[in-house]
């Protein structure tokens, strides 16, 4: 055999295809010889059981050990993650429904939720006495009860907070200012890394993990 390197790069983490996961669908590959490229992605390393859903990590260590059973000539050279986290999701009709109504279901309790801590901190800080003071201040009148003024202060106040944050955020906004990540999306980037590291740890801690013996 010529002296051929061949390249593989893993990504942090992905999502399967189908239960049946090859070296292709879990790793980029590279290699002058498109032959070679082509059998080294058709080489399963593992199936996931009959289940809805599931996840496996597997080392790069193990990609060659099941590329060199069948080129024990090829050099093999990793450029990406030491392992990756390899997901499966059952992509069904009523997997997808059910999938949706887990999201209206978080959207509610994260809305109610959202609610809660806003008021609990307007109550903390004292919101409400502040619009009585600025009420007072523009109108010359004393804020007793709840005046139509005040009503008319307290909702400008939630109209601008909600605006507030959507500018702040920079998320729901089709046409953004800049190409930069949001606030947000840079926190869920961050979760996400942290997540996938927890999972690593804990496969390897279970020996779960799909590695060289």
């Amino acid at each position: 055999m010529e002296d051929l390197t061949l390249y593989l790069a893993l990504e942090q983490s992905l999502i399967a295809p189908a239960r049946k996961v090859s070296i292709g669908d879990i790793a980029k590959i590279f290699c002058t010889n498109k032959d070679i490229s082509h059998a080294v992605s058709k080489m399963e390393v593992f199936t996931f059981p009959n289940t809805e859903e599931g996840q496996m990590v597997v080392t790069v260590m193990k990609l060659i050990e099941l590329i060199n059973t069948n080129f024990k000539e090829l050099k093999i050279e990793s450029i990406g993650n030491s392992e990756t986290i390899v997901y499966y999701k059952n992509t069904t009709p009523t997997r997808k429904i059910t999938n949706k109504l887990k999201a209206v279901l978080l959207m509610i309790f994260a809305f109610l939720g959202t609610g809660y801590s806003i008021m609990s901190y307007n109550g903390d800080v004292g919101s409400r006495d502040l619009l009585e003071r600025l009420y007072t201040m523009f109108t010359g009148n004393a804020a007793d009860g709840s005046p139509k003024g005040l009503s008319l202060g307290i909702v400008m106040y939630s109209i601008g907070l909600c605006i507030g944050m959507i500018i702040f955020f920079n998320h729901g906004i089709n046409n953004k200012d800049t190409d930069d990540p949001t606030p947000l999306q840079v926190q869920m980037r961050l979760y996400e890394q942290n997540v996938n590291q927890a999972i690593i740890i804990d496969s390897d801690r279970n020996r779960e993990t799909i590695d060289v013996d």
